[in-house]
């Protein structure tokens, strides 16, 4: 088994628990409100940057080419394709964001835990909270896109972004690049399973 692979297992009752949202199953079903993915779209845009600034870290971590170029080719698709994904999805709703401080500030832990355990672990941790993170992204827009009743337009383009290549593929090399991490299991679990919490607290927030 894949070290990746074994991590996802190991850490399954985090990510079923993630997979589990509120905001995952509404976006699912077709039932989310105008006004919760307006106030999505502004938490999610602002974590965009964070993971910008995370895989530029990675950049400058790289052990190897490969990874340089995983990491740089991310960092290019969040500046551009999401970029103009969230452009033109603010552009098209029919609602303004309304979280107050308090939601903002709790959606915005995510990033504080991302960006503080990247100082801390270095190249080892920002792919391992980027991986947790993707793979929830991964998991839960394959299921809308495939089995869901997903709303069309800017909500549908989202999830078929992150059910198809080149986001499916990235998710691939980055697990590739898991399995060739040295640190010790404990600390890819702690890694992991951190993100993925914060990533309950942040979806949840616009619900606040």
């Amino acid at each position: 088994m894949t070290r990746s692979r074994w991590l996802a297992q190991t850490c399954s009752d985090a990510l079923d628990r993630a997979l589990g949202l509120r905001f995952v199953q509404e976006v699912h079903t077709g039932v989310i409100s105008d006004q919760a993915y307006a106030d999505y779209l502004l938490i999610e845009e602002r974590f965009v940057e964070t993971a910008t600034r995370l895989h530029g870290l990675a950049v400058w971590d790289a052990p190897d080419r490969d990874a340089l170029e995983r990491n740089a080719a991310a960092a290019y698709a969040l500046t551009t394709e999401q970029t103009d994904y969230f452009r033109a999805a603010r552009a098209a709703w029919p609602v303004p964001s309304g979280l107050g401080p308090d939601a903002l500030a709790r959606a915005d832990r995510l990033s504080a835990y991302a960006l503080d355990t990247a100082r801390a672990g270095g190249y080892p941790a920002v792919t391992t909270v980027m991986f947790a993170a993707e793979i929830l992204y991964l998991t839960w827009c394959t299921r809308a896109h495939q089995q869901g009743t997903v709303r069309p337009g800017p909500i549908g383009d989202w999830v078929a972004l992150h059910a198809r290549d080149p986001f499916r593929a990235g998710v691939a090399a980055l697990a590739a690049q898991v399995d060739r991490l040295t640190v010790p299991d404990d600390d890819l679990v702690r890694w992991f399973t951190g993100m993925l919490d914060a990533e309950v607290e942040f979806h949840d927030a616009i619900y606040t």
